[in-house]
Protein backbone atom coordinates (compact mmCIF):
# COMPACT_ATOMS: atom_id res chain seq x y z
CA UNK A 1 0.00 0.00 0.00
CA UNK A 2 2.75 2.66 1.44
CA UNK A 3 2.15 6.48 -0.54
CA UNK A 4 -1.58 7.82 -0.40
CA UNK A 5 -3.18 7.47 -3.62
CA UNK A 6 -4.17 11.80 -3.93
CA UNK A 7 -0.70 12.30 -5.03
CA UNK A 8 -1.08 15.68 -5.31
CA UNK A 9 -2.56 17.29 -2.61
CA UNK A 10 -0.98 14.68 0.15
CA UNK A 11 1.20 11.85 -1.06
CA UNK A 12 1.99 10.79 2.66
CA UNK A 13 3.93 7.99 2.50
CA UNK A 14 1.84 5.29 5.49
CA UNK A 15 2.98 2.31 7.14
CA UNK A 16 3.38 -0.96 5.61
CA UNK A 17 0.14 -2.14 5.58
CA UNK A 18 -1.99 0.26 6.56
CA UNK A 19 -5.39 0.57 4.85
CA UNK A 20 -6.27 4.26 5.35
CA UNK A 21 -3.77 7.30 4.91
CA UNK A 22 -3.10 8.61 8.04
CA UNK A 23 -2.89 12.21 6.55
CA UNK A 24 -6.11 12.39 4.84
CA UNK A 25 -7.94 9.19 5.63
CA UNK A 26 -8.49 7.77 2.30
CA UNK A 27 -8.39 4.31 0.89
CA UNK A 28 -4.98 3.68 0.23
CA UNK A 29 -4.10 1.27 -3.23
CA UNK A 30 -4.98 -2.72 -2.53
CA UNK A 31 -7.42 -1.83 0.90
CA UNK A 32 -10.55 -3.24 0.92
CA UNK A 33 -14.37 -1.17 2.08
CA UNK A 34 -16.52 -4.48 3.61
CA UNK A 35 -13.56 -6.62 2.82
CA UNK A 36 -15.58 -6.53 -0.79
CA UNK A 37 -14.16 -3.47 -2.77
CA UNK A 38 -10.96 -3.62 -3.77
CA UNK A 39 -9.25 0.05 -4.01
CA UNK A 40 -7.03 -0.05 -7.46
CA UNK A 41 -6.62 3.68 -8.17
CA UNK A 42 -7.42 7.16 -7.92
CA UNK A 43 -9.53 8.65 -11.09
CA UNK A 44 -10.68 12.13 -9.65
CA UNK A 45 -11.49 14.67 -6.78
CA UNK A 46 -12.81 17.53 -5.87
CA UNK A 47 -12.68 19.70 -2.18
CA UNK A 48 -14.58 17.19 -0.09
CA UNK A 49 -14.76 13.64 -1.97
CA UNK A 50 -12.64 10.80 -4.01
CA UNK A 51 -13.90 9.09 -7.11
CA UNK A 52 -11.59 5.30 -7.01
CA UNK A 53 -11.22 2.70 -9.35
CA UNK A 54 -12.27 -0.58 -7.47
CA UNK A 55 -13.02 -3.93 -8.59
CA UNK A 56 -16.18 -5.71 -6.51
CA UNK A 57 -14.62 -9.32 -5.60
CA UNK A 58 -17.80 -10.95 -5.20
CA UNK A 59 -17.69 -11.03 -8.72
CA UNK A 60 -14.82 -9.33 -9.92
CA UNK A 61 -16.33 -6.83 -11.41
CA UNK A 62 -14.95 -3.05 -12.17
CA UNK A 63 -16.73 -0.61 -10.00
CA UNK A 64 -16.50 2.98 -9.39
CA UNK A 65 -16.16 3.98 -5.42
CA UNK A 66 -17.36 7.80 -4.52
CA UNK A 67 -15.85 8.65 -0.65
CA UNK A 68 -15.52 11.52 1.61
CA UNK A 69 -12.51 12.78 2.52
CA UNK A 70 -12.14 12.32 6.30
CA UNK A 71 -9.83 14.87 6.44
CA UNK A 72 -11.85 17.35 4.66
CA UNK A 73 -15.65 16.25 6.02
CA UNK A 74 -17.08 16.53 9.17
CA UNK A 75 -19.07 13.84 11.21
CA UNK A 76 -22.28 15.53 9.75
CA UNK A 77 -21.29 15.65 6.37
CA UNK A 78 -20.17 11.97 6.45
CA UNK A 79 -23.74 11.58 7.34
CA UNK A 80 -25.50 13.73 4.62
CA UNK A 81 -23.03 12.13 2.22
CA UNK A 82 -24.34 8.35 3.45
CA UNK A 83 -27.88 9.49 3.18
CA UNK A 84 -27.48 10.84 -0.20
CA UNK A 85 -26.25 7.56 -1.25
CA UNK A 86 -29.15 5.86 0.10
CA UNK A 87 -31.83 7.84 -2.34
CA UNK A 88 -29.36 7.38 -4.93
CA UNK A 89 -29.79 3.10 -4.76
CA UNK A 90 -33.41 3.34 -4.51
CA UNK A 91 -33.59 5.84 -7.58
CA UNK A 92 -31.39 3.39 -9.10
CA UNK A 93 -33.65 1.05 -8.65
CA UNK A 94 -36.04 1.92 -11.55
CA UNK A 95 -33.13 1.90 -14.15
CA UNK A 96 -32.34 -0.57 -16.69
CA UNK A 97 -31.21 0.58 -20.09
CA UNK A 98 -28.13 -1.12 -21.17
CA UNK A 99 -24.71 0.85 -20.16
CA UNK A 100 -26.22 3.40 -17.36
CA UNK A 101 -24.68 3.74 -14.03
CA UNK A 102 -26.57 2.90 -10.75
CA UNK A 103 -25.63 3.35 -7.23
CA UNK A 104 -25.12 -0.14 -5.96
CA UNK A 105 -24.06 -0.19 -2.49
CA UNK A 106 -23.02 2.33 0.23
CA UNK A 107 -21.73 2.14 3.86
CA UNK A 108 -19.08 2.90 6.48
CA UNK A 109 -15.77 2.31 6.36
CA UNK A 110 -13.24 2.81 9.14
CA UNK A 111 -13.39 6.90 8.64
CA UNK A 112 -14.51 6.14 4.86
CA UNK A 113 -17.93 6.92 3.58
CA UNK A 114 -18.35 5.71 0.37
CA UNK A 115 -21.27 4.59 -2.01
CA UNK A 116 -20.57 2.41 -5.20
CA UNK A 117 -21.12 2.65 -8.84
CA UNK A 118 -21.54 0.56 -11.10
CA UNK A 119 -22.59 0.05 -14.83
CA UNK A 120 -25.83 -1.62 -15.01
CA UNK A 121 -24.86 -4.52 -17.34
CA UNK A 122 -28.23 -5.43 -19.17
CA UNK A 123 -26.76 -8.98 -20.94
CA UNK A 124 -26.00 -10.14 -17.34
CA UNK A 125 -29.56 -9.54 -16.16
CA UNK A 126 -31.15 -11.59 -19.26
CA UNK A 127 -28.42 -14.63 -18.38
CA UNK A 128 -29.89 -14.13 -14.88
CA UNK A 129 -33.62 -14.28 -15.81
CA UNK A 130 -33.06 -17.82 -18.17
CA UNK A 131 -31.47 -20.06 -15.45
CA UNK A 132 -32.43 -23.20 -16.51
CA UNK A 133 -32.45 -26.67 -14.73
CA UNK A 134 -31.03 -29.70 -16.72
CA UNK A 135 -31.88 -33.31 -16.04
CA UNK A 136 -30.20 -35.56 -18.32
CA UNK A 137 -30.38 -34.60 -21.26
CA UNK A 138 -33.36 -32.04 -21.52
CA UNK A 139 -33.70 -28.45 -20.67
CA UNK A 140 -36.49 -27.31 -18.50
CA UNK A 141 -36.97 -23.20 -18.15
CA UNK A 142 -36.56 -22.95 -14.04
CA UNK A 143 -40.19 -20.75 -13.88
CA UNK A 144 -42.05 -20.16 -11.15
CA UNK A 145 -45.49 -21.76 -10.47
CA UNK A 146 -47.18 -18.68 -11.00
CA UNK A 147 -45.56 -17.88 -14.30
CA UNK A 148 -46.65 -21.72 -15.06
CA UNK A 149 -50.27 -20.85 -14.15
CA UNK A 150 -50.35 -17.95 -16.08
CA UNK A 151 -48.75 -18.89 -19.35
CA UNK A 152 -50.26 -22.51 -19.18
CA UNK A 153 -53.31 -21.81 -17.91
CA UNK A 154 -54.88 -24.20 -20.51
CA UNK A 155 -52.76 -27.13 -20.34
CA UNK A 156 -51.90 -27.15 -16.48
CA UNK A 157 -53.96 -30.31 -15.89
CA UNK A 158 -52.63 -32.23 -18.78
CA UNK A 159 -49.21 -31.35 -18.85
CA UNK A 160 -46.55 -33.94 -18.62
CA UNK A 161 -43.89 -33.61 -15.85
CA UNK A 162 -40.84 -35.20 -15.30
CA UNK A 163 -40.60 -36.12 -11.40
CA UNK A 164 -36.98 -35.49 -9.82
CA UNK A 165 -36.95 -37.84 -6.99
CA UNK A 166 -35.67 -36.30 -3.54
CA UNK A 167 -32.62 -37.68 -2.26
CA UNK A 168 -32.76 -40.87 -0.12
CA UNK A 169 -30.94 -40.13 3.19
CA UNK A 170 -29.58 -43.51 4.14
CA UNK A 171 -30.60 -44.97 7.45
CA UNK A 172 -27.27 -45.51 10.25
CA UNK A 173 -27.72 -46.89 13.76
CA UNK A 174 -26.45 -43.98 15.88
CA UNK A 175 -22.95 -44.93 17.79
CA UNK A 176 -22.67 -44.70 21.25
CA UNK A 177 -20.00 -41.52 22.38
CA UNK A 178 -16.51 -42.93 23.53
CA UNK A 179 -15.37 -40.76 26.45
CA UNK A 180 -12.29 -39.42 25.54
CA UNK A 181 -9.38 -40.26 27.58
CA UNK A 182 -7.14 -37.33 28.81
CA UNK A 183 -4.37 -36.82 26.12
CA UNK A 184 -7.25 -36.72 23.55
CA UNK A 185 -9.33 -33.49 25.01
CA UNK A 186 -8.85 -31.04 22.77
CA UNK A 187 -6.70 -28.11 24.37
CA UNK A 188 -8.30 -24.66 24.20
CA UNK A 189 -6.58 -22.12 21.67
CA UNK A 190 -5.38 -18.78 23.31
CA UNK A 191 -6.90 -15.64 21.58
CA UNK A 192 -4.86 -13.71 19.87
CA UNK A 193 -5.73 -9.91 20.95
CA UNK A 194 -2.73 -8.54 19.03
CA UNK A 195 -3.12 -9.82 15.63
CA UNK A 196 -6.88 -9.28 15.98
CA UNK A 197 -6.26 -6.22 16.38
CA UNK A 198 -3.50 -5.48 13.59
CA UNK A 199 -5.88 -6.61 11.64
CA UNK A 200 -8.62 -3.99 13.10
CA UNK A 201 -6.35 -1.21 12.62
CA UNK A 202 -4.69 -2.43 8.77
CA UNK A 203 -9.08 -2.04 8.32
CA UNK A 204 -9.57 1.36 9.63
CA UNK A 205 -11.57 -0.24 12.53
CA UNK A 206 -9.97 1.89 15.30
CA UNK A 207 -12.32 1.75 17.72
CA UNK A 208 -12.02 -2.37 18.11
CA UNK A 209 -8.42 -2.40 17.41
CA UNK A 210 -7.90 -0.31 20.75
CA UNK A 211 -10.19 -2.41 22.44
CA UNK A 212 -8.07 -5.25 21.16
CA UNK A 213 -4.72 -3.88 22.30
CA UNK A 214 -6.08 -3.35 25.58
CA UNK A 215 -6.89 -7.15 25.67
CA UNK A 216 -3.03 -7.64 24.52
CA UNK A 217 -2.11 -5.27 27.12
CA UNK A 218 -4.01 -6.46 29.76
CA UNK A 219 -2.82 -10.45 28.78
CA UNK A 220 0.71 -9.10 28.44
CA UNK A 221 2.08 -6.24 30.08
CA UNK A 222 4.65 -6.10 29.31
CA UNK A 223 3.65 -5.80 25.13
CA UNK A 224 5.84 -3.41 23.36
CA UNK A 225 3.92 -4.22 20.07
CA UNK A 226 0.26 -3.93 22.14
CA UNK A 227 1.43 -0.53 23.61
CA UNK A 228 2.87 0.99 20.44
CA UNK A 229 -0.57 -0.63 18.68
CA UNK A 230 -2.67 1.56 21.07
CA UNK A 231 -0.59 4.30 20.46
CA UNK A 232 -0.72 4.18 16.97
CA UNK A 233 -5.10 4.07 16.93
CA UNK A 234 -5.17 6.24 19.54
CA UNK A 235 -3.17 8.75 17.21
CA UNK A 236 -6.04 8.22 14.65
CA UNK A 237 -8.95 8.72 17.36
CA UNK A 238 -7.54 12.15 17.63
CA UNK A 239 -6.40 11.35 20.80
CA UNK A 240 -2.69 12.49 20.47
CA UNK A 241 -2.49 12.85 24.48
CA UNK A 242 -3.33 9.37 25.53
CA UNK A 243 -1.25 7.97 22.61
CA UNK A 244 1.51 10.04 24.16
CA UNK A 245 1.24 8.32 27.21
CA UNK A 246 0.84 4.76 25.03
CA UNK A 247 4.21 5.73 23.59
CA UNK A 248 5.48 6.69 26.95
CA UNK A 249 5.08 3.63 28.81
CA UNK A 250 6.12 1.39 25.24
CA UNK A 251 9.48 3.42 25.81
CA UNK A 252 9.87 2.59 29.12
CA UNK A 253 9.42 -1.60 27.89
CA UNK A 254 12.38 -0.28 25.02
CA UNK A 255 13.97 2.71 25.11
CA UNK A 256 16.27 2.15 22.62
CA UNK A 257 13.61 1.69 19.62
CA UNK A 258 14.06 4.35 16.99
CA UNK A 259 11.09 3.74 15.52
CA UNK A 260 9.04 4.07 18.65
CA UNK A 261 10.83 7.67 19.21
CA UNK A 262 9.97 8.69 16.05
CA UNK A 263 6.52 7.48 16.27
CA UNK A 264 6.35 9.50 19.56
CA UNK A 265 7.69 12.93 16.97
CA UNK A 266 4.68 12.19 14.98
CA UNK A 267 1.73 12.65 18.08
CA UNK A 268 4.28 15.64 19.38
CA UNK A 269 3.56 17.36 15.83
CA UNK A 270 -0.20 16.63 16.23
CA UNK A 271 0.17 18.35 19.86
CA UNK A 272 2.09 21.21 18.03
CA UNK A 273 4.96 20.83 20.67
CA UNK A 274 7.72 21.30 18.09
CA UNK A 275 10.86 21.28 20.80
CA UNK A 276 10.03 18.15 21.98
CA UNK A 277 9.38 16.73 18.32
CA UNK A 278 12.58 17.40 17.57
CA UNK A 279 14.47 15.82 20.64
CA UNK A 280 12.46 12.68 19.76
CA UNK A 281 14.52 12.54 16.52
CA UNK A 282 17.34 13.28 17.94
CA UNK A 283 16.85 10.22 20.62
CA UNK A 284 15.63 8.28 17.58
CA UNK A 285 18.87 8.75 15.93
CA UNK A 286 21.29 8.35 18.97
CA UNK A 287 19.89 4.98 18.96
CA UNK A 288 20.25 4.20 14.86
CA UNK A 289 21.82 7.03 13.34
CA UNK A 290 20.53 5.40 9.90
CA UNK A 291 17.04 5.16 10.73
CA UNK A 292 16.21 6.76 7.61
CA UNK A 293 12.67 8.27 8.65
CA UNK A 294 14.08 9.92 11.19
CA UNK A 295 15.90 11.78 9.69
CA UNK A 296 13.06 12.29 6.59
CA UNK A 297 10.53 13.69 9.72
CA UNK A 298 13.47 15.38 11.58
CA UNK A 299 13.63 17.50 7.82
CA UNK A 300 9.95 17.88 7.65
CA UNK A 301 9.85 19.41 11.12
CA UNK A 302 12.80 22.01 10.22
CA UNK A 303 11.09 23.27 7.78
CA UNK A 304 7.80 23.53 9.28
CA UNK A 305 9.93 25.50 11.98
CA UNK A 306 10.87 27.86 9.28
CA UNK A 307 14.45 26.70 9.06
CA UNK A 308 15.61 25.94 5.80
CA UNK A 309 19.23 25.36 5.78
CA UNK A 310 19.21 22.85 8.73
CA UNK A 311 16.22 20.82 6.98
CA UNK A 312 18.19 20.76 4.16
CA UNK A 313 21.08 19.07 5.85
CA UNK A 314 18.69 16.21 7.31
CA UNK A 315 17.10 15.85 3.82
CA UNK A 316 20.55 15.24 2.55
CA UNK A 317 21.12 12.68 5.03
CA UNK A 318 18.04 10.96 4.41
CA UNK A 319 18.59 10.58 0.73
CA UNK A 320 22.13 9.37 1.20
CA UNK A 321 20.79 6.05 3.02
CA UNK A 322 18.38 5.71 0.95
CA UNK A 323 17.90 7.44 -2.30
CA UNK A 324 14.82 6.16 -3.75
CA UNK A 325 12.53 7.99 -2.02
CA UNK A 326 10.85 10.63 -4.44
CA UNK A 327 8.74 12.23 -1.38
CA UNK A 328 12.07 13.55 0.46
CA UNK A 329 13.26 14.50 -3.14
CA UNK A 330 10.36 16.48 -3.37
CA UNK A 331 10.38 18.11 0.35
CA UNK A 332 13.89 18.86 -0.69
CA UNK A 333 13.10 20.67 -3.49
CA UNK A 334 10.28 22.54 -1.79
CA UNK A 335 12.66 23.76 0.70
CA UNK A 336 15.00 24.89 -1.96
CA UNK A 337 12.41 26.78 -3.86
CA UNK A 338 11.41 28.59 -0.36
CA UNK A 339 15.28 29.95 -0.25
CA UNK A 340 15.42 30.85 -4.39
CA UNK A 341 17.96 28.17 -4.89
CA UNK A 342 16.11 27.57 -8.20
CA UNK A 343 18.62 25.68 -9.92
CA UNK A 344 19.07 23.24 -7.53
CA UNK A 345 15.33 23.10 -6.71
CA UNK A 346 14.64 22.06 -10.23
CA UNK A 347 17.92 18.90 -10.12
CA UNK A 348 16.11 17.74 -6.75
CA UNK A 349 12.54 17.72 -8.74
CA UNK A 350 14.08 16.25 -11.28
CA UNK A 351 15.37 12.96 -9.37
CA UNK A 352 12.17 12.77 -7.90
CA UNK A 353 10.47 12.55 -11.46
CA UNK A 354 13.04 10.14 -11.74
CA UNK A 355 11.33 7.88 -9.12
CA UNK A 356 7.54 8.86 -10.33
CA UNK A 357 7.62 10.30 -13.84
CA UNK A 358 3.93 10.17 -13.91
CA UNK A 359 2.82 12.35 -10.51
CA UNK A 360 1.13 15.39 -11.75
CA UNK A 361 1.66 17.30 -8.46
CA UNK A 362 6.06 16.77 -9.12
CA UNK A 363 5.45 18.06 -12.69
CA UNK A 364 3.23 21.01 -11.03
CA UNK A 365 6.27 22.22 -9.24
CA UNK A 366 8.87 21.33 -11.36
CA UNK A 367 6.43 23.95 -14.06
CA UNK A 368 6.57 26.76 -11.13
CA UNK A 369 10.02 26.53 -10.76
CA UNK A 370 10.50 27.30 -14.68
CA UNK A 371 8.75 30.17 -14.28
CA UNK A 372 10.41 31.44 -11.39
CA UNK A 373 13.64 30.98 -13.58
CA UNK A 374 11.77 33.32 -16.05
CA UNK A 375 11.12 30.67 -18.41
CA UNK A 376 7.30 30.69 -18.72
CA UNK A 377 6.99 28.73 -22.45
CA UNK A 378 9.02 25.83 -20.84
CA UNK A 379 6.85 26.26 -17.38
CA UNK A 380 3.74 26.12 -19.56
CA UNK A 381 4.60 23.01 -21.21
CA UNK A 382 5.55 21.05 -18.09
CA UNK A 383 1.89 22.20 -16.66
CA UNK A 384 0.19 20.93 -19.82
CA UNK A 385 1.39 17.72 -19.01
CA UNK A 386 0.81 17.72 -15.51
CA UNK A 387 -2.84 18.45 -16.79
CA UNK A 388 -3.18 15.15 -19.15
CA UNK A 389 -2.22 13.39 -15.70
CA UNK A 390 -4.99 15.56 -13.67
CA UNK A 391 -7.02 16.90 -15.69
CA UNK A 392 -9.47 18.01 -13.28
CA UNK A 393 -7.30 19.78 -10.36
CA UNK A 394 -7.72 23.84 -10.06
CA UNK A 395 -4.14 24.15 -8.60
CA UNK A 396 -2.68 22.58 -11.94
CA UNK A 397 -5.22 24.95 -13.94
CA UNK A 398 -4.15 28.55 -11.95
CA UNK A 399 -0.58 27.55 -12.52
CA UNK A 400 -0.96 27.26 -15.93
CA UNK A 401 -3.02 30.37 -15.95
CA UNK A 402 0.05 32.05 -14.38
CA UNK A 403 2.45 31.11 -17.07
CA UNK A 404 -0.12 32.32 -19.57
CA UNK A 405 -0.44 35.73 -17.25
CA UNK A 406 3.29 35.88 -17.51
CA UNK A 407 4.01 35.35 -21.38
CA UNK A 408 1.34 38.09 -21.43
CA UNK A 409 -1.63 35.94 -23.11
CA UNK A 410 -4.06 37.30 -21.12
CA UNK A 411 -7.29 35.86 -22.70
CA UNK A 412 -5.56 32.52 -22.35
CA UNK A 413 -5.19 33.34 -19.05
CA UNK A 414 -8.21 34.35 -17.98
CA UNK A 415 -10.03 31.36 -19.81
CA UNK A 416 -7.34 28.95 -17.36
CA UNK A 417 -8.20 30.68 -14.50
CA UNK A 418 -12.03 29.98 -15.15
CA UNK A 419 -11.13 26.36 -15.45
CA UNK A 420 -9.15 26.45 -12.09
CA UNK A 421 -12.11 28.23 -10.10
CA UNK A 422 -14.48 25.49 -12.05
CA UNK A 423 -12.81 23.08 -9.96
CA UNK A 424 -12.25 24.92 -7.00
CA UNK A 425 -14.99 27.85 -6.46
CA UNK A 426 -13.19 28.48 -3.23
CA UNK A 427 -9.55 29.18 -4.51
CA UNK A 428 -8.89 32.96 -3.61
CA UNK A 429 -5.46 33.33 -5.30
CA UNK A 430 -7.32 32.44 -8.43
CA UNK A 431 -9.83 34.87 -7.87
CA UNK A 432 -6.79 37.35 -7.27
CA UNK A 433 -4.48 36.61 -10.45
CA UNK A 434 -7.67 36.49 -12.01
CA UNK A 435 -9.12 40.39 -11.34
CA UNK A 436 -5.12 40.95 -12.36
CA UNK A 437 -5.45 40.07 -15.76
CA UNK A 438 -9.24 41.44 -16.12
CA UNK A 439 -7.50 44.87 -15.03
CA UNK A 440 -4.74 44.49 -17.71
CA UNK A 441 -7.40 43.77 -20.13
CA UNK A 442 -9.20 47.36 -18.96
CA UNK A 443 -12.39 44.98 -17.93
CA UNK A 444 -11.79 47.30 -14.40
CA UNK A 445 -15.63 46.20 -13.21
CA UNK A 446 -14.90 42.59 -13.70
CA UNK A 447 -11.80 42.60 -12.03
CA UNK A 448 -13.36 44.45 -9.30
CA UNK A 449 -16.37 41.72 -8.77
CA UNK A 450 -13.27 39.36 -9.28
CA UNK A 451 -11.55 40.57 -5.90
CA UNK A 452 -14.64 40.72 -4.55
CA UNK A 453 -14.74 37.14 -4.99
CA UNK A 454 -11.12 36.62 -3.56
CA UNK A 455 -11.65 38.64 -0.93
CA UNK A 456 -15.24 36.28 -0.15
CA UNK A 457 -12.84 33.55 0.62
CA UNK A 458 -9.56 35.02 1.92
CA UNK A 459 -10.59 38.65 3.39
CA UNK A 460 -6.80 38.98 4.91
CA UNK A 461 -5.37 38.77 1.54
CA UNK A 462 -3.99 42.48 1.83
CA UNK A 463 -2.99 42.77 -2.11
CA UNK A 464 -6.32 42.56 -3.48
CA UNK A 465 -7.93 44.96 -1.01
CA UNK A 466 -4.66 47.11 -2.76
CA UNK A 467 -5.63 46.35 -5.87
CA UNK A 468 -9.35 46.95 -5.93
CA UNK A 469 -8.64 50.32 -3.73
CA UNK A 470 -6.40 51.44 -6.52
CA UNK A 471 -9.19 50.43 -9.76
CA UNK A 472 -11.53 52.58 -7.68
CA UNK A 473 -9.37 55.09 -7.76
CA UNK A 474 -8.69 54.91 -11.22
CA UNK A 475 -12.30 54.81 -11.62
CA UNK A 476 -12.92 58.12 -9.56
CA UNK A 477 -14.59 56.33 -6.90
CA UNK A 478 -12.07 57.39 -4.02
CA UNK A 479 -14.77 57.21 -1.06
CA UNK A 480 -14.56 53.44 -1.57
CA UNK A 481 -10.75 53.23 -2.92
CA UNK A 482 -10.17 54.95 0.89
CA UNK A 483 -12.26 51.76 2.41
CA UNK A 484 -10.36 49.12 0.33
CA UNK A 485 -6.57 50.74 1.00
CA UNK A 486 -7.63 51.09 5.08
CA UNK A 487 -8.24 47.02 5.14
CA UNK A 488 -4.97 46.27 3.49
CA UNK A 489 -3.24 48.14 6.21
CA UNK A 490 -5.56 47.14 8.58
CA UNK A 491 -3.73 43.57 7.64
CA UNK A 492 -0.30 44.97 7.23
CA UNK A 493 0.56 48.51 8.62
CA UNK A 494 3.42 48.52 6.47
CA UNK A 495 1.99 48.43 3.10
CA UNK A 496 4.05 51.20 1.34
CA UNK A 497 1.82 51.36 -1.65
CA UNK A 498 -1.57 51.46 0.51
CA UNK A 499 -0.28 54.40 2.13
CA UNK A 500 0.95 55.90 -1.08
CA UNK A 501 -2.19 55.64 -3.21
CA UNK A 502 -4.46 56.49 0.34
CA UNK A 503 -2.80 59.50 0.01
CA UNK A 504 -3.66 59.82 -3.50
CA UNK A 505 -7.61 58.98 -3.20
CA UNK A 506 -7.56 61.64 -0.35
CA UNK A 507 -5.85 63.98 -2.09
CA UNK A 508 -8.16 63.58 -5.08
CA UNK A 509 -11.30 64.43 -2.57
CA UNK A 510 -9.61 67.49 -1.49
CA UNK A 511 -8.23 66.20 2.77
CA UNK A 512 -4.93 67.92 1.80
CA UNK A 513 -3.74 67.66 5.83
CA UNK A 514 -5.06 63.50 5.72
CA UNK A 515 -3.23 63.32 2.31
CA UNK A 516 0.02 64.87 3.55
CA UNK A 517 0.09 62.61 6.86
CA UNK A 518 -0.62 59.44 4.89
CA UNK A 519 2.48 60.34 2.42
CA UNK A 520 4.94 60.97 5.74
CA UNK A 521 3.72 56.98 6.74
CA UNK A 522 4.81 56.06 3.44
CA UNK A 523 8.20 58.19 3.30
CA UNK A 524 8.62 57.25 6.94
CA UNK A 525 8.57 53.11 6.02
CA UNK A 526 10.52 53.44 3.10
CA UNK A 527 12.33 56.22 2.71
CA UNK A 528 14.16 55.01 -0.21
CA UNK A 529 10.53 55.20 -2.84
CA UNK A 530 10.77 58.41 -4.59
CA UNK A 531 7.25 57.82 -6.18
CA UNK A 532 5.69 58.72 -2.15
CA UNK A 533 8.42 62.30 -2.23
CA UNK A 534 6.87 62.93 -5.56
CA UNK A 535 3.55 62.78 -4.44
CA UNK A 536 4.04 64.66 -1.11
CA UNK A 537 6.00 67.37 -3.03
CA UNK A 538 2.69 67.69 -5.10
CA UNK A 539 0.43 68.02 -1.72
CA UNK A 540 3.16 70.60 -0.07
CA UNK A 541 2.82 72.50 -3.30
CA UNK A 542 -0.86 72.32 -3.25
CA UNK A 543 -1.02 73.47 1.11
CA UNK A 544 1.30 76.40 0.00
CA UNK A 545 4.18 75.02 1.28
CA UNK A 546 6.83 75.70 -1.41
CA UNK A 547 10.10 75.40 -0.08
CA UNK A 548 9.43 71.44 1.36
CA UNK A 549 7.79 71.37 -1.62
CA UNK A 550 10.99 71.79 -3.14
CA UNK A 551 13.02 69.91 -1.18
CA UNK A 552 11.09 66.77 -1.62
CA UNK A 553 11.22 66.94 -5.55
CA UNK A 554 15.07 67.08 -5.38
CA UNK A 555 15.00 63.85 -2.51
CA UNK A 556 13.26 62.06 -5.28
CA UNK A 557 15.36 63.20 -8.22
CA UNK A 558 18.39 62.27 -6.29
CA UNK A 559 16.79 58.66 -5.25
CA UNK A 560 15.79 57.64 -9.19
CA UNK A 561 19.43 58.78 -9.66
CA UNK A 562 21.18 56.65 -7.35
CA UNK A 563 18.36 53.61 -8.65
CA UNK A 564 20.17 54.32 -12.33
CA UNK A 565 23.43 54.04 -11.37
CA UNK A 566 23.03 50.67 -9.32
CA UNK A 567 21.30 49.65 -12.23
CA UNK A 568 24.42 50.34 -14.28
Amino acid sequence: MGQCLDLEDCGTQNRERARFCARCGIPLKGAFLKTRYEILGLTGKDRKTVTLRAVDRHGNVSVMVRAAIPAETSAEERENFLQDAELAISLSAGIHEAGSIRVTDYGQDGPVAFFVKSEYDLQERLATSRIVARVGNTIFSARSAQEDAENNDEDMQTQLRIAIPAPVTPKVAPKTPTPLTLAETPQPVAHDWLAEGNLAYERGYYTAALAAYEQTIQQHATSVDGWSGKGATLLHLERPEEALQAYDYALTLQPNAPELWTARASVLRALHRPDEEMQCYERALAYDANFVYAWSGRGMALAEQNQPQEALLAFDRALLLDSGQSVIWQAMSDTLYILHRYDEALIAIHRALELDSKNPALLDTQGNILRRMKTPEKALIIHEQALQLAPNNATVWFDKANDLRDLRRFAEALVAYDQALVFDATLASAWYNRGNVLAALRMYEDALESYDHALQYDGGLSSAWYNKGSLLHELQRDEEALLAFDRALAVDIHYIAAWNNKGLSLFALGHLDEALAALDQATSFAPEEPDAWYNKAVVLEKLGRKQEALSCQEWARTLEEQARHVGA
